[in-house]
């Protein structure tokens, strides 16, 4: 589920930052700029790990912060194909379920990855798992468990506004990072179907 990716940058200490050790100062900046934020091919960056070089800083004409090269090992977000994770059911459609795990919501479970015999009731707005002659509900924030089938990286950049469109509503973009997931196997699904 995580993997620790080796990163290069060069960062700034800020004055405000010198009377923290250089390591720590360090530290809080890479969590500053990478943490919560996708890196595309890499995954969801979390936290910083260690620093494993550190070139000695300089300072550039008429700037009062120190810049540093750094070579550091980030923890990174990125399940593998199979492996089997646990999140909540955040919403249900016709198209699927949307699970999370709390700090990451881009996990979705196709209609035809859902166990076998499920189907969409549309006045519960949720899905049915019909076994056994029982029906099964899989209700909002209910714990599942689910196996990875893909991820998915998109390059999103940001849009350019267009001249005399300053009136118009924001449109919503797809995730840079998603996992495409399966509840089609035993075990998989409600957690409270399997206890």
């Amino acid at each position: 589920m995580f993997i620790l990716t080796l990163l290069r940058d060069t960062l700034k200490i800020v004055p405000a930052e010198f009377r923290k050790s250089r390591e720590n100062a360090l530290k809080d900046e890479i969590n500053r700029k990478y943490a919560n934020r996708v890196l595309h091919d890499v995954g969801l960056c979390m936290l910083a790990h260690d620093l494993l070089e550190i070139d000695e800083g300089y300072v550039q004409h008429s700037e009062g912060w120190i810049w540093v090269k750094v070579k550091f090992r980030m923890i990174v977000f990125r399940p593998f194909r199979d492996e089997i994770l646990m999140g909540r059911i955040r919403s249900s459609s016709p198209e699927g379920v949307q699970i999370s795990m709390g700090f990451f919501d881009d996990i979705r479970v196709p209609s035809d990855q859902m166990p076998p015999g499920s189907e969409f009731n549309a006045t519960e707005g949720v899905w049915v798992w019909k076994y056994n002659g029982d029906d099964l509900f899989m209700d909002l924030d209910e714990s599942v468990r689910f196996r990875v089938l893909a991820s998915e990286f998109l390059d999103v950049n940001p849009p350019r506004p267009k001249v005399g469109d300053a009136d118009t509503a924001p449109v919503s973009h797809p995730p840079p990072y998603k996992l495409i997931c399966s509840m089609a196997d035993s075990g998989l699904g409600l957690v409270s179907w399997w206890l």
